[in-house]
């Protein structure tokens, strides 16, 4: 089929000769020479065997987001980002935040290439691109039980000399 342009060869411009990693990506080695480097967040996300609409969209930035702040009201998780967009998700979502105090709510930091929110005191770890992709904690319920009993436990100990019960 000489003239026929293959997809692979309209897509990557060359026919894919071999795949390898290297740190967070997957590399297509192409007949040209050339490599095309995809994060593996990416592909995680073309793995996702639910099926998608038509509307569904692949989108890949060249700038990755970056966190500026971070807020925790009764109901949502707020995260701004340093330009300027600003992404909301139920609290709901993460039950460890759900439960936890205003004050082990406002006590967080911002890790990694500011992409990654950590709680120390609740042990919680969100990615920025889990709440792009709209997920939910992966968290089973099982394992939120457990610390609920713990936590709770921990916050009445602590809270005892005041003979105060915080929930």
């Amino acid at each position: 089929m000489t003239g026929i342009a293959t997809l692979a060869e309209l897509y990557l411009g060359a026919e894919p000769i071999g795949v390898t990693t290297d740190n967070d990506h997957l590399l297509l080695h192409l007949s040209n020479g050339h490599s095309v480097a995809l994060p593996f967040e990416i592909v995680s996300q073309l793995a996702i065997s639910t099926q998608q609409t038509s509307e569904a969209r692949l989108l890949i930035l060249s700038q990755p987001p970056r966190i500026d702040d971070v807020q925790v009201t009764d109901d949502a998780l707020i995260v701004t980002l340093q330009d300027g967009r600003v992404l909301s998700s139920p609290l709901r979502w993460f039950p460890r935040l759900r439960y936890a105090t205003d004050a082990e709510r406002a006590y967080f930091v911002i890790l990694g290439d500011n992409d990654l929110i950590h709680w120390p005191e609740l042990d919680e770890d969100i990615e920025l691109m889990r709440l792009f992709s709209g997920g939910e904690s992966l968290e089973s319920e099982r394992s939120v039980q457990g610390w609920l009993a713990e936590h709770r436990s921990e916050a009445f100990v602590f809270n005892e000399a005041t003979t105060k019960y915080d929930p």
